[in-house]
């Protein structure tokens, strides 16, 4: 008895056997599914429907052929991706023959991406399942400091990221510390030296701030930055983190863990000072200020005081009382600005609490210190005012002096008056007979005119 060909699948056409379209499918189809049972092949997702049934429909192409392929609805839903046109997968199933119409098709059972599109899936079911535990909220992310003295930054010692940090500190905030731990920031081994680098980060004494990321690059190479182990160990930094990866454009998760994200290196170090370059700015334009406060108190001594012209006064007790002006004029202008400087210093204290510093004893402290430099100038110069102000009341004493009446009759001068009071200084208002007075320095005499 010969074997049917509906179930020998080592069966050959005899010569000039007939066979309808079915037998022919029919055994196409189970001499194939006998075959190519478990098979991987690898395409593009191309013509891709899902009907209301839930099946996916589409066909994998490469260059030169394409497969039409099914995933029925229960296999789709295990899938750990959504499967999109243009997408490059490695697919499993069984190769079987669609009998009405003739098609090889493939009953996919597995499928996963491949190239850039694994990669991004698996950076978004990352992103997901860190998402879920916490690790980005809003409310666990920390503010920078204000005034931040000391930064650690993790990146490559030898990239343009850290020379680019380097150079805006240098140029912004001269006065922070910038200590580079240094690792490989892409490459196999690069996602367990930048766990190190940031560990070690925790240990450097006085630092502040933590900065992480590198230049920009391909998706490949910024993956280290979507790497679990990096990503954790931020995490549990103690150290705020500002992450700067890239460019503007890329992200990564760091991006997401991080306290603060910039969109370079550069932006970095301006993120990292812009509150302390704000304060920098507060305390000087007060010092300014306190200067300019200085200088308007002594301009207002020297007026008042060169305004007191000796020629004004009358010699001995006003005199005298010009020097007392003089002195409590000194006296006010000097309480005055001490009054300013001590304004200037409760400024301070009021712009330190107001920025929320960190540690306002020491900021205040740092403020009264440049406060007291401060003093210790202006001290010198109102004590170099009094005395220039005290060598022009002795000229003006001298001057005074040599103009005194007194002092010019004891020369052996006398003053004449006639019978009102009134001093002669020219022989030709007197007249033959008027009486004058002659005053000395000593007493005075009574004289008549002859001619």
């Amino acid at each position: 008895m010969s074997s049917s060909p509906l179930t020998d699948t080592s069966w050959t056409p005899a010569p000039g056997e007939v066979l309808t379209v079915s037998d022919l499918a029919a055994r196409v189809r189970e001499m194939t599914e006998r075959t190519f049972t478990d098979i991987w092949v690898e395409g593009e997702i191309s013509s891709l429907r899902v009907p209301a049934s839930g099946h996916a429909y589409f066909t994998l192409t490469d260059d030169s052929a394409q497969l039409r392929c099914v995933c029925f609805r229960t296999a789709r839903r295990l899938l750990a991706f959504s499967p999109e046109n243009g997408d490059e997968v490695l697919a499993r199933g069984r190769l079987s023959l669609y009998e009405q119409r003739g098609d090889l098709q493939l009953i996919v059972d597995f499928m996963e991406p491949q190239g850039e599109g694994a990669a991004l899936i698996a950076f978004e079911l990352l992103k997901k399942k860190l998402s879920a535990e916490g690790l980005f909220d809003e409310a666990r992310k920390r503010e920078l400091p204000k005034m931040v003295r000391k930064v650690a930054v993790v990146t490559s010692p030898t990239g343009a990221a850290v020379r680019d940090i380097i150079e805006v500190f240098g140029r912004r905030a001269p006065w922070v510390s910038i200590t580079v731990v240094p690792t490989r920031v892409q490459g196999v081994e690069a996602p367990a030296e930048i766990v190190k680098a940031v560990r070690d980060a925790q240990l450097i004494e006085g630092a502040e701030l933590l900065i992480v990321g590198r230049g920009g690059g391909s998706g490949e190479d910024l993956s280290a930055f979507n790497d679990e182990s990096v990503v954790r160990a931020l995490a549990d930094s103690r150290l705020p983190v500002i992450s700067a990866v890239g460019h503007e454009i890329d992200f990564t998760l760091t991006d997401f863990v991080a306290d603060k994200r910039a969109p370079t290196p550069s932006a970095a170090a301006e993120m990292a000072v812009k509150e302390g370059i704000h304060f920098k700015a507060l305390l000087e334009r007060a010092e300014l200020s306190l200067a300019n406060s200085m200088v308007a108190l002594i301009s207002d001594l020297r007026r008042r005081l060169i305004s007191l012209d000796p020629a004004r006064y009358e010699p001995g007790r006003k005199l005298e009382m010009a020097r007392i002006h003089a002195d409590r004029l000194l006296e006010r202008g000097l309480s005055a600005l001490m009054e300013k400087v001590w304004e200037a210093r409760s400024s301070y204290r009021e712009a330190a609490k107001r920025l929320g510093l960190s540690s306002p004893e020491l900021r205040v402290s740092r403020a009264e210190r440049r406060l007291d430099s401060l003093d210790s100038r202006l001290l010198p110069t109102i004590n170099s005012l009094i005395a220039q102000r005290g060598r022009t009341l002795m000229v003006a004493d001298e001057g005074l002096k040599s103009l005194d009446p007194k002092g010019v009759l004891k020369r052996g001068y006398s003053i004449l008056t006639d019978d009102e009071g009134k001093i002669l200084r020219d022989a030709k208002g007197v007249k033959a007979g008027e009486q004058l007075t002659a005053t000395l320095a000593r007493g005075s005499l009574n004289l008549t005119v002859n001619k």
